[in-house]
Order: C-alpha cells, then sequence, then structure tokens
C-alpha cells in the first residue's frame, strides 16, 4: 500500500496519536502525517503510507483550507478556545458587519504573523510552547505568510456581550489560524481568539474525502488510499519508453535539463515526475547548483 489516506480527524487526539492508530488499523510500520493538526481541531490530516511517505515535504507545500469561527470579546493565552482568558473588551456587539467584513478582508495577500507562545517552533533549540508553559518570555519569530481566499461564511451571532462570526480561508504552508483571529481582532481594536476550527483541505484533499477510523476499520483501508499518482498528477510527467533512459531514471543519475524541456515542453519546469506504465518511478529537480541539469527528489519502489 503507497500512497496518502485523509483521516477526517476527530477531537482529542494529536497527529501522532492519529499516525500510532492508523499503524494498528494498517498493520504497517511506514506511516506518517503531513503536518500537525491540534488536539481540538477537527478535519483533513493527510497520512502517508509506504512509498508516499517520501512525498511528505512535497505535500506540506501545498495551501490549505480552514473553516474557523472567531470570537470578539476575549483573548486567550493559545489563541483559542482551550487557554486561560488573558483579556477582555466590553461592548464588542457594536461592531458591525460591515466592520468585520473590512477587517477580514484587509487580510487577503501577504502578511507578517507572529508565531505564538503555543507552537512547536524552536528558538534555541526549544520549542515555544515549552517556554510558554514555564512562563518563560521570548522573542517569537515574525514569518510571512500569504492568504490567497478569506471570507466570512454565514452570519454574524451576537449575545452575552460576545460577537462571533465564521471564516474560510484558503492560505499557504505555515499560517495560524488561530493567530489570523486574534490579528482581526487587533484591527477591529478588541480582543479576539479562535473559537474552533476544522481543516477542509490540505496536500489537495478536501474534506469529503476524508475517512473516518470506523470507516477504515469497517472496510477494506485500501479504498481509501489516494495514489502517488494522483498526488504528484499536478507535476509534468515523463512516460518512459526509452529502456536505457529508464537504466538512467531508475539509478538515480543525472540528466540534462535540455532533454526534460524537450519532452515535457516547457522552459520553467522545476520539477518533473517520470512513470513506466503509468506507475511512478521518480520525481526530479533542479540541480541546486548547476541549472542545466536535473537531480532526483523522491524515486519510488512500487
Amino acid at each position: 500500500m503507497h500512497g496518502v489516506i485523509p483521516v477526517n480527524k476527530p477531537k482529542g487526539l494529536t497527529s501522532h496519536d492519529v499516525v500510532m492508530r492508523m499503524r494498528r488499523i494498517l498493520h504497517m510500520k511506514k506511516v506518517g502525517h503531513t503536518g500537525t493538526l491540534d488536539p481540538e481541531v477537527t478535519g483533513v490530516l493527510p497520512i502517508c503510507i509506504g512509498e508516499g511517505t517520501k512525498l511528505t515535504e512535497y505535500l506540506q507545500t501545498k495551501k490549505k483550507r480552514y473553516h474557523a469561527e472567531v470570537t470578539l470579546g476575549f483573548s486567550t493565552d493559545t489563541e483559542d478556545q482551550t487557554g486561560e482568558v488573558t483579556g477582555r473588551s466590553d461592548s464588542v456587539t457594536g461592531i458591525s458587519d460591515e466592520a468585520i467584513d473590512q477587517a477580514v478582508d484587509a487580510f487577503r495577500g501577504s502578511y507578517r504573523q507572529r508565531v505564538p507562545k503555543y507552537a512547536s517552533v524552536r528558538v534555541d533549540g526549544r520549542k515555544l510552547y515549552e517556554y510558554a508553559r514555564k512562563g518563560i518570555e521570548v522573542e517569537r519569530p515574525v514569518r510571512e505568510v500569504f492568504i490567497h481566499e478569506i471570507g466570512r461564511a454565514g452570519r454574524v451571532e451576537r449575545e452575552s456581550g460576545l460577537v462571533r462570526f465564521s471564516l474560510d480561508v484558503e492560505c499557504s504552508k505555515g499560517t495560524y489560524i488561530r493567530t489570523l483571529a486574534v490579528d482581526i481582532g487587533k484591527r477591529l481594536g478588541v480582543e479576539a481568539h479562535m473559537s474552533a476550527l476544522v481543516r477542509t483541505e490540505s496536500c489537495g484533499l478536501t474534506l469529503d474525502r476524508a475517512v473516518t477510523f470506523e470507516a477504515l476499520e469497517a472496510g477494506d483501508p485500501k479504498d481509501a488510499i489516494v495514489p502517488i499518482s494522483e498526488l504528484i498528477a499536478d507535476l509534468p510527467t515523463i512516460e518512459i519508453a526509452d529502456e536505457s533512459f529508464f537504466f538512467k531514471i531508475r539509478n538515480g543519475q543525472k540528466i540534462d535539463k535540455s532533454d526534460i524541456i524537450e519532452k515535457v515542453g516547457e522552459d520553467d519546469a522545476d520539477m518533473v515526475a517520470f512513470t513506466k506504465g503509468g506507475i511512478p518511478v521518480g520525481v526530479y529537480y533542479d540541480h541546486p547548483e548547476h541549472t542545466d541539469i536535473m537531480k532526483p527528489y523522491k524515486m519510488f519502489n512500487i
């Protein structure tokens, strides 16, 4: 079994918990995930299996989609609903729908985001959440992220002195949606946090394709596998017909980029997939030091 199984992660489990359970269901050790989801977050968690684990780094570069709930009125130390309250704002119910929409729309495009206190990003060799749990303040990194699409979904709810609304967000790798919620609040001049989150797409796999543990255990897990050929379908692909060329690729030899450009008909292809009889053989990418050469990125033994 090689590829990815998109799991619909339930609340209460870490990504590592999901991997361990998948190993038991599949009776195999070569299992990994493509990026953590916090325990309280649900939705798409792509689980790589077999030779699909070689694509983890590549898959993580793809855009992600989320459906989030933002609450205006108080903030927390974790920036989500699980943390301790750190600040409150009065009279947030007077904020208009139009003001909310303007604040939300302002984050479309490139934006500099400070990594939250409770994150696994390392500073001086230790994870930020380790400092936070000990009450140690450290300088947190600021990263450039990109919001491809963002918009309010549904009506704005006003009750008990709080304001709640939902967002649909498509963003780059490394974007913290809880921090985005806090920053939207700051733009409105009030305290805020992310009160719920569902990941609706990751690695090109949508929530409607994700499977539950119960479905995997009741059926045949093979039916849920997204094959490697589909995962790399967006790359220029060369079907190898010549045996001598196949020998070069199978053995991971470097190749002239001019040969590749001729075969794929693209001048700017920086990554190319090779197949033999429709079966993925490997992916090559531009040599970091020689612009006229391509070298192996990942090779598959299927």
